[in-house]
């Protein structure tokens, strides 16, 4: 027993850093996982007190990709971060299985971490170890990373023990290596890294050493996704080669855009579904008697992994270029035809539409709005909810108070369903309010989930919206039922609530 009140019980992992323990916080009754410094770490004043200061900034962060932080614990010479339990292997365990990852699969995977990491850069936290052990692969589909701050609290600790890398030497950016100043686009190479191996199946580059592995890079270049594995497509191995460019600035600005061009290339964020298909051991003779084993979470039978279709290969930019040079022709020849007659007039408005024009968003209405609160008594001020789509901005939905604005040191959030007459491809949802410095994350589903993990994955996530209008891309994504899932209540004082004048939604 841990501070009272954290009970341990099966060792899940031991790295370089601490052992990872399951566990039962016995005050809120929840499963957790304890993170226990190793000896020498814990015995570094310096060390625990950044380590600390890291997590404090890392519990701050809210999002379904990030492993949650909540709490630091000091108790008789053991130092320990408290954080939620994922049931679920780590990537690093994936990629050690013979099975190679479907391209496809591994472009979704990278762009869910991409997203991620966007969230962490945007509260001002570098990752700075982003690597298939710190990735954990979700029954679900989703993913999520886990040890923000830890590599930062080693580094400025100044911490000599011997064979401690701050980070891992495979996945290094060259400024790393350099003892350079790092940012976001350390992590983007890094992850970058990552994705080169899970098309790969193995890393850009290897060495009888960890020094000379990281070294590597700063001098050599890598083999071309494609020469190392066929049928790896050409836009992926485009998105990797500019991701893993040794000059940072050559590489993505920032983990959205490199999320947007995977996403271009034709991923999609959910296609991780089967990579957790795979037997995962607990640690020997390390297995608690109050959980269950890996054998009973993970099903032992390797799903087959698709072949990539021509059409995601070289196909996706052939034929798209026939089509488009056979319409200039036809057009060129209707243009001779018609160009003397009112005609003409038409053909123009045509050439506007394949030119790349695309139809402007338009106002949907929305037929219900209905308050959603799962993990409290399931009612957020019900009686409100209707105010989101009355069209009067001097009417508002609000949630109840709440002490601290970080919702999720409570519960996970609380949110309002919006819904439509109709499926429909979404394009923008335009949020109103007298809320200042809030979060909010979006859902898009065919139809209202009574529970959270019912919605999926989702399709936005924001920082700090100001108080007035606010507009948060939905992507196209096509559904019914829109979620918005408030998980910080901005910055008024005392217990105060957050607040939804209008919510208005738009599609094409």
């Amino acid at each position: 027993m841990l501070a009272g009140r954290y009970r341990l019980g099966a060792l899940i992992a031991s790295g370089g850093m601490a052992q990872v323990w399951q566990g039962t916080d016995e005050v809120l009754q929840r499963r957790i996982a304890v993170k226990i410094l190793h000896p020498h770490l814990a015995a570094d004043a310096t060390f625990v007190a950044r380590f600390r200061q890291e997590a404090i900034a890392a519990a701050r962060l809210a999002h379904p990709g990030i492993v949650a932080i909540y709490d630091t614990c000091s108790d008789g010479g053991l130092e320990a971060i408290v954080m939620e339990l994922v049931v679920g292997p780590t990537l690093r365990q994936r990629l050690d299985d013979p099975q190679l990852i479907d391209p496809w699969q591994a472009a979704g995977l990278a762009a869910q971490v991409a997203e991620a990491l966007d969230c962490a850069h945007k509260a001002g936290l570098v990752h700075r170890d982003v690597k298939p052990a710190n990735v954990l692969l979700c029954g679900d589909g989703r993913v999520k990373v886990a040890d923000f701050g830890i590599a930062k609290a080693v580094a400025d600790a100044d911490l000599t023990q011997p064979g401690l890398m701050v980070g891992t030497a495979k996945y290094l950016a060259p400024e790393q290596v350099r003892g350079e100043a790092v940012d976001r686009r350390s992590d983007i190479y890094s992850l970058g890294v990552v994705l080169y191996e899970m098309l790969c199946g193995r890393a850009p580059f290897s060495a009888d050493t960890d020094a000379a592995t990281a070294l590597a890079r700063l001098h050599t270049d890598p083999l071309l996704p494609r020469q190392v594995r066929a049928g790896v497509p050409k836009s992926l191995e485009d998105v990797v080669c500019r991701a893993m460019q040794r000059d940072p600035d050559d590489r993505f600005d920032s983990a959205a855009d490199l999320r947007a061009a995977l996403l271009a290339a034709g991923a999609t964020s959910s296609s991780a579904t089967d990579l957790t298909a795979i037997t995962i051991e607990p640690a020997p003779g390390a297995r608690g008697e109050a959980w269950p084993t890996a054998q009973d979470e993970w099903s032992p039978v390797v799903a087959p992994l698709p072949t990539p279709s021509f059409r995601q290969t070289e196909r996706s930019w052939l034929v798209p270029t026939l089509l488009v040079a056979f319409i200039a022709v036809a057009l060129g020849i209707a243009g001779l035809l018609l160009g003397r007659s009112g005609a003409g007039s038409l053909l123009g408005d045509v050439r506007d539409v394949i030119g790349g024009g695309r139809s402007s968003p338009i106002a949907l209405e929305v037929t219900g709005a209905t308050a959603f609160d799962p993990f409290g008594d399931g009612a957020e001020n019900d009686d409100l909810a209707n105010n989101v789509r009355d069209g009067n901005p001097d009417t508002a939905w609000r949630t109840e108070g709440y002490d601290d604005r970080d919702i999720t040191t409570l519960k996970p959030g609380v949110g309002i369903v919006l819904t439509l007459a109709r499926p429909v491809a979404l394009d923008e949802l335009e949020v109103q309010s007298r809320t200042n410095d809030w979060r909010i994350v979006v859902y898009v589903a065919s139809a209202p989930a009574a529970d959270l993990a019912g919605w999926g994955e989702p399709v936005a996530s924001t920082q700090g919206l100001r108080a007035g209008t606010a507009s948060v891309d939905l992507l196209g994504a096509r559904g019914q039922a829109v979620l918005i899932w408030i998980v910080d209540r901005g910055d008024g004082q005392g217990r105060a609530p957050a607040e939804i004048q209008e919510a208005r939604l738009h599609g094409s």
